[in-house]
């Protein structure tokens, strides 16, 4: 049987190499999906009934263009015809627009990874400290 600092010090350079591999993953994705959702532009939009009865939000586009998209029923956001709603629109394409504020994506894979990326960190430096007892 091994002694326990050999077991330790296995265990730690498990946690440090899944640690810092899986946490600079998460972290480059969670980067490059926030840089994407960043410089969306604030409108304002109306919600309203299209012909088959469904409910969209429509907003005037800074090229005078009238755009649409169907209004997604969740529990956190209750519209109803007439009411004003903020819509944040892609500047890259200005059809594009949602309700829900995108500067929220990407933040659960940049926090996992940051913690990911600590834990790993934390296990080596405590491996080199293992290799001194």
């Amino acid at each position: 049987m091994q002694d326990p600092v050999g077991a330790l010090s296995l265990i730690l350079e498990l946690f440090s190499w899944i640690g810092i591999a899986a946490g600079l993953v998460l972290l480059v994705v969670g980067l490059v999906r926030g840089a994407f959702f960043r410089g969306w532009r604030e409108t304002l939009g109306v919600v309203v009934l299209d012909a088959s009865g469904d409910l969209v939000y429509r907003w005037l586009g800074e090229d005078g263009v009238l755009y649409e998209a169907p209004s997604i029923d969740d529990d956190t956001q209750v519209l109803e015809p007439g009411e004003d709603v903020t819509v944040y629109v892609n500047p890259r394409d200005p059809s594009v627009g949602r309700v829900d504020d995108p500067t929220h994506e990407g933040r659960a894979l940049r926090t996992t990874g940051w913690i990911l990326l600590g834990l790993g960190i934390v296990a080596v430096v405590v491996q080199f400290v293992l290799l001194f007892l």
